[in-house]
């Protein structure tokens, strides 16, 4: 899933769970769909204990709808420096998977988000095309390993 923001994240989730707006805001405890549509067109960014409870319904991980740990955004640095007292999934938790997504990547895929980030929503949506169409040409395409 290649998302830039939280908001649209949520959209792209919550589509895949069939889920409507509506629903959504339901499972969250009366939420009116007005405040997810704002969440889901960047108008506004839900609270972290909001946050929580919105991967909670979407039956994801936090790490799910958060931004890049590359990301310099201001939710990321509040989440990230949080009292672990206060999420009942814990910083530690969640740093820690973050790391290991990190460690998972190549130096090539690192250079290749920090290039990215650079790039306005027009630059990233043309260049998600590009990638997009190198992926279908075969010499291109990486090997699987059985």
């Amino acid at each position: 899933m290649i998302k830039t923001d939280i908001g649209e994240k949520i959209r792209y989730l919550r589509i895949q769970k069939n889920m409507t707006q509506k629903e959504l805001g339901e499972k969250l405890g009366g939420i009116p769909q007005q405040q997810i549509g704002r969440w889901e067109n960047g108008k506004s960014n839900p609270k972290l204990n909001t946050l929580q409870k919105i991967a909670a319904a979407l039956s994801v991980n936090v790490n799910d709808l958060l931004e890049s740990p590359l990301d310099d955004s201001p939710l990321y640095k509040a989440f990230k420096n949080a009292n672990p007292s206060d999420y009942p999934i814990g910083k530690d938790l969640i740093n820690a998977q973050l790391a290991k997504q990190v460690d998972d990547w190549e130096q090539i895929d690192i250079e290749l988000v920090k290039t990215f980030k650079k790039l306005n929503e027009n630059g990233k949506a043309v260049a998600i095309e590009r990638v997009e169409e190198l992926a279908e040409i075969p010499r291109y395409i990486q090997k699987e390993e059985h």
